[in-house]
């Protein structure tokens, strides 16, 4: 499967995930005027919005089996079975269940609280986002005498020679056999998927690892996280203004205009995200020489499967990383 036909699968398959989510909410929240109208005590209250929690979590089995397991064996992309597969994604929708019923919690609870509360409230909220920015897990120890260990090493020397801040390195492992990923998180720790170490030369890695250090020495980082809290913040606010008939109302409510401001943000982010991943690549061809920049960039586009032939309106909205024939030209800019 050529890489087009592939991402355009897993396009659509996305947009019609979202759109089902969308219209499963909201269509629940908005009728709950009158199937939640008998539903009362914290109980019964709690216990209904975990059931519709499982619902909206069990809705996305089909399309997460179709993205997730049939499309990436059918490109070759897993060599895990299918049981497996299940396995894996009913242990990880056990913290997304979690988090969707938390949220139910929070919207039917700031229902039942005096306004005046409101803003104590929020302002917790955004205490609680920050947080879980600084405590993003970033994986595992490598294991002495593993190949993540040694890629490590090699890492950091490449990394000293390019005169690079030196970073502890954790892992963490990838569904995608090829799919190579990586980030340095709030706190500072280098987190890469084992892939970086199966597909890409230590100098490779240590070029992209310089790439995500112009974005910690920019300061884009911390705008990033900013952006973030705000923008969940005002969704919040506005899920909070949400008029409602009773409490199982109220927890729905606040979740569809989340899902539905957080759609949203698709159209908004993408554009200043591109920005940044201009300029990242004018620091890495600043690091690197420009046969070096330019097969790096190829190869994370052959591995990662990314779609070269996009058409401007999708690049607009979609995605917030610009197209490969694009990202080539910006380098030939910056010699």
């Amino acid at each position: 499967m050529d890489p087009s036909n592939y991402q355009r699968v897993r396009l659509w398959a996305g947009i019609t995930s979202i759109g089902t989510n969308l219209a499963l909410i909201w269509g629940l929240a908005l009728s709950a005027s009158w199937w939640a109208s008998g539903v009362s005590g914290p109980v019964a209250i709690s216990l209904t919005l975990l059931a519709v929690a499982l619902v909206v979590t069990l809705a996305n089995l089909p399309f997460d089996l179709l993205v997730g397991n049939a499309l990436e064996s059918a490109a070759g992309r897993i060599s895990e079975s299918t049981t497996g597969w299940l396995h894996d994604w009913f242990r990880n929708r056990l913290f997304t269940l979690a988090g969707l019923w938390t949220g139910f919690l929070f919207f039917a609870s700031l229902h039942q609280v005096p306004r005046s509360w409101d803003l104590p409230i929020l302002l917790a909220a955004g205490a609680f986002i920050l947080l879980l920015f600084l405590l993003v897990p970033a994986g595992h120890s490598s294991i002495a005498g593993s190949s993540e260990k040694t890629f490590e090493n090699e890492l950091q020397r490449e990394l000293k020679a390019l005169q690079m801040t030196l970073r502890p390195v954790r892992w963490f492992d990838h569904d995608d056999s090829e799919t190579v990923n990586g980030c340095i998180t709030p706190r500072g720790v280098l987190s890469l998927s084992t892939t970086v170490a199966q597909w890409l030369t230590p100098r490779e890695a240590a070029f992209l690892v310089a790439r995500e250090e112009y974005y910690r020495r920019s300061g884009a980082w911390i705008l990033i996280l900013v952006i973030v809290a705000v923008w969940t913040l005002l969704g919040i606010l506005l899920a909070s203004l949400m008029p409602s008939v009773n409490t199982l109302q109220a927890g729905l409510c606040g979740a569809a205009v989340m899902t539905a401001w957080c759609f949203l943000a698709l159209f908004v982010w993408p554009t200043l995200n591109r920005f940044w991943m201009r300029h990242a690549d004018s620091f890495l061809a600043s690091v690197a020489t420009p046969s070096e920049a330019r097969d790096l960039l190829s190869k994370l586009e052959r591995l990662n499967a990314t779609d070269i032939s996009l058409s401007q309106a999708k690049t607009a909205v979609f995605h917030p990383i610009p197209p490969l024939q694009e990202r080539l030209s910006n380098l030939d800019r910056h010699p």
